[in-house]
């Protein structure tokens, strides 16, 4: 089944369809001029080749670009540009909402730039994976998509899992911001037919060294 999820406005509309399905689709989530310094700094990085193609697991590089596709480049909140401390900004005010009211005890956010080529994927999967103490730090998962005049027939649909029939496919428009519980949702990346630009990120429960 596929299906649309209202766009959301506001804070209060966000942690409610949050709290109550466990995952919101949020519109508009920062300005337009922000966003598009943002799209521009990930293709400014990804043009000077400082990105690096993601990883899962302990597989190897055949394995890992039959399951993902995308390149990525983590940020450092301290070191990072005004439009990205912007998103920053929003992102720990989002936090401290999400712990004052749904009581989610979110203590860090990270996040990295992920830029998909034409085709690029990624398959089905959780966010919370692997073994040790840090496994299950990843509590809320996040995408804020960065690409601009979007169409329907370019593809590049997130697929959210709602259950074992039902699923909804959400298009990758600018200014669009993603959260579902990362325990909960397994979701997947379609192929696209244009460069697919994004802010992926996790709220955690605990610090975490990206190094």
């Amino acid at each position: 089944m596929n299906t649309q999820n209202n766009p959301q406005t506001n804070f209060e509309t966000l942690l409610d369809s949050l709290s109550t399905q466990g995952y919101v689709v949020c519109e508009n989530f920062l300005p337009e001029q922000i966003i598009l310094a943002l799209r521009d700094e990930a293709q400014k990085r990804y043009a000077n080749l400082e990105m690096r193609a993601a990883k899962t697991g302990l597989l190897n590089q055949s394995q890992q670009s039959n399951i993902r596709g995308d390149q990525i480049m983590w940020l450092d909140e301290q070191l990072e540009n005004s439009a990205i401390q912007a998103y920053f900004e929003q992102m720990h005010a989002l936090r401290m909402l999400l712990n004052q009211y749904l009581f989610m005890n979110l203590q860090a956010f990270e996040t990295h730039f992920a830029i998909y080529t034409v085709g690029g994927a990624y398959q089905r999967h959780l966010d919370q994976f692997g073994h040790g103490n840090d496994a299950k730090a990843r509590q809320l998962s996040s995408v804020l998509y960065l690409n601009n005049d979007w169409q329907v027939d370019n593809g590049g649909e997130l697929r959210l899992y709602l259950n074992e029939i039902e699923y909804l496919d959400i298009l990758p428009t600018a200014g669009k911001l993603v959260l579902f519980l990362s325990a909960k949702f397994w979701h997947e990346v379609r192929p696209a037919k244009r460069e697919r630009v994004s802010l992926t990120g996790w709220f955690r429960s605990r610090s975490h060294s990206l190094i």
